[in-house]
Parts: C-alpha cells; structure tokens; sequence
C-alpha cells in the first residue's frame, strides 16, 4: 500500500508523537509499504529518510521549536500525490495538517484514519483564554475531527473510553505505538556516570519525557525530596527538555535537593536508553500521557516502573507484576519508590516480568496491526 501520514511535527523535533509517526513509517516500510511523510517545514533541517514532504510554514516566537504549518499547503501536495496518489490517508493531528490530510483524502476519494495522540483538553493551560472555554473547544475538536474520519486510531482503552464521551460515534481501534526492541537491545550499553554527574553505584530514579506542567513534575520532585533521609545516596534523573526545566531545576533546589537531581536535556535516543538502562527505578507522575512509551522503554531494559494511576498506565502496568502503580500523592510515590529501592528482591522479579510484558508492544507486531486496518479500509 501507499500511506501518506500527516503529522502537525516531526524531526528534528522529539516527543512521543514524533516517536510514534516515526516507528510506524519505519516499521511499514519494513513490510513492504511505501509509506510518505508530510510535516511543517523545520528552518536549517534536511531530511534524509526518503518520502518526506515538508509544508511551509511559520515559527511562533512564544514556540520558536514547533513551526506551524501555513494554510492550504496542499496546493503543494498536488504535485506528490497526484500522479500517484495514496491508498490510505491518516492524520496524526485535527489541525492544520489534519485538515490538510481530510481534503486531500476527499478529493482523492481515499479513506481517512485519524489517531487520537493526545488528550487535548489537558493542555488547555497553553492557551492565554479562560480555562473551561479551552476545554470546551477542545472537546469540539476532538469529536468533530474524530467524527469526519473513516476510523479513529487511539493508543489505550482508556482514550477510546474518553473519546466515546465526548460523542465520537465513528469506529476506534486500539493500536499502541510499538517500541524498537531491536535498537533498544542493539548495542552495549554505556556507563552514565561521566555524563550525568552520577557516581557509579549510586541508586537512580530516571524519569524521561518532556519537561512540562502536564507531565506532574513537581510530585515527582517531592517525592524524591521526601525519599531522601531514607536514601542519602540516590539520586533523581530528569531525562529530556521542555518548557518547565528551569522552573522544576528551581524546585529541586529550593527542597534541598538540587546536587542529587540531575537534568540532562534532550538527548540521542540511544543515550536515553544508556540512561534507563543504569537506572534502578523508573518513576512516571503524569496523569495526561495517552499511552507513556517511555515507561514501555524503560521495562524494555529491565527498569521497573513506579506509575501514578492513570488510564493510560493500567493498559501497560498490572500493579505488582510488571511495576508498582501508585495514587498521584507524593507520599503515594516516595512509598513506591522507596519500596523497589528497598528491596533487590523485589525489583529483580518486576524487571524480569516487566522486559517479558515489552514484548508484547513491539513495533512490528503494532505496525502489522495497523496495515490490518488499512487493508479493510482500502478493501471495503
């Protein structure tokens, strides 16, 4: 088949829905698919995987890092995908790349799939408008771009179950973003000392992801501030970037815990992995992530995670098994953590069944998933 996936960013760009479009198109590709990528331009990047389509686009000063797509871009398109047009449409996002996939999936008379990354109405603090109007406006969007797709894609049972709430009536599937259990066991693993400031046998509490409002960050900091007297010699590490790093690097210090919490900024994936590998616990605050890819990642390599309960992480983590799952208080979570941290037994058998549960969400096995909805689609 021939897929044209749209997406509101992509690389250079890292965040789960990056990682997302970027598996599946590999994984595709893998099986025999010839999969296209369209995205706003990025100023000073060049792809260099092939079928990349880039959008123009304009950079906000209050967001420099996520240009937007300029309107009715898909003049441009005209060119890419008439003479051979795609089999299948799928959008990544309701707005301006969404809409830009929706009218060119009609006038091609295409199917359009649409996956539901994220809960937007979690996100209403971005916009400088008074709080329940965002989240009205959210809601509308979220159900009217659902409702105009010929299939919704979403990563949990828990989004299909908010999705169903706010009146989507179209035809869901539940499809993980898989993870790459060949790159993430692709190499030896490095040690994170000399990058992180970490002395060697210290115990570490990784969390990775973007460092933002949204993402709870400051129970975690709390969390670990209260940890401490307990565990003199741990040590927190704040894998990746975002809006919030100085505020929660303000935090850790004002608690008293500044020289033992370590932020790291974006890095190469492979380091990312180097990182949660070397750590003893993996700890997940948020209570807005639709699936948490990175706690499949840290599992992948043998971190057993600490998560606050939450719909996204009782699709992953059975309490006890694979991880322990938490309430999202902060003595919740230092009670966890300082129970795997506690206990060698323990965080032995929860990284064993935790590496055996990865499996399971490999990306192979979720792309295969994935071209299974497409075909009856193209078929039907």
């Amino acid at each position: 088949m021939r897929i044209a996936l749209f997406t509101e960013c992509y690389q250079p760009i890292v965040n789960g829905v990056v990682v997302s479009v970027y598996t599946f198109s590999r994984e595709l590709r893998k099986q025999g698919h010839e999969v296209h990528i369209v995205a706003p331009r990025y100023p000073g990047y060049r792809d260099s995987e092939p079928y990349v389509h880039r959008l123009p686009s304009i950079s906000l000063p209050t967001r420099p890092r996520y240009p937007l797509a300029v309107p009715y871009g898909s003049l441009l398109l005209r060119r890419a995908f008439t003479a051979r047009p795609p089999d299948v449409v799928h959008a990544q996002h309701p707005f301006q790349t969404g809409r830009e996939a929706r009218r060119l999936a009609r006038r091609l008379g295409r199917p359009l799939v649409f996956t539901y990354h994220t809960l937007i109405r979690a996100y209403a603090h971005y916009v400088p408008l008074p709080r329940p109007l965002v989240e009205a406006l959210a809601v509308r969007i979220s159900r009217d771009f659902s409702n105009s797709a010929d299939c919704v894609v979403v990563p949990t049972q828990s989004v299909r179950d908010v999705l169903h709430s706010y009146g989507v009536r179209r035809q869901i599937e539940v499809i993980p973003t898989g993870i790459d259990l060949d790159l993430i066991a692709g190499r030896p693993r490095r040690p994170i000392g000399s990058r992180s400031g970490i002395p060697e046998g210290a115990q570490v509490i990784a969390y990775s992801g973007r460092i933002a409002r949204e993402k709870s960050l400051e129970l975690l900091i709390h969390a670990f501030a209260r940890l401490r007297p307990r565990f003199p010699e741990a040590h927190l590490l704040l894998i990746g970037g975002g809006p919030w790093y100085e505020r929660c690097r303000s935090l850790a210090h004002s608690l008293g815990v500044g020289g033992h919490a370590h932020f790291t900024g974006y890095l190469p994936r492979a380091d990312v992995f180097d990182c949660l590998a070397a750590s003893h616990v993996f700890a997940f605050p948020s209570l807005t992530d639709t699936q948490g890819v990175a706690v499949l990642e840290a599992m992948a390599l043998g971190c057993p995670a600490v998560a606050v309960r939450s719909g996204a992480i009782a699709d992953v983590i059975r309490d006890g098994q694979e991880g322990l799952v938490v309430e999202p208080t902060r003595e919740a979570l230092s009670e966890g953590i300082a129970a795997v941290l506690g206990s060698a037994d323990l965080r032995l058998r929860l990284a064993g069944q935790a590496r055996v549960r990865a499996e399971e969400f490999s990306a192979g096995r979720m792309a295969e998933r994935l071209a299974q909805v497409y075909a009856k689609l193209v078929n039907g």
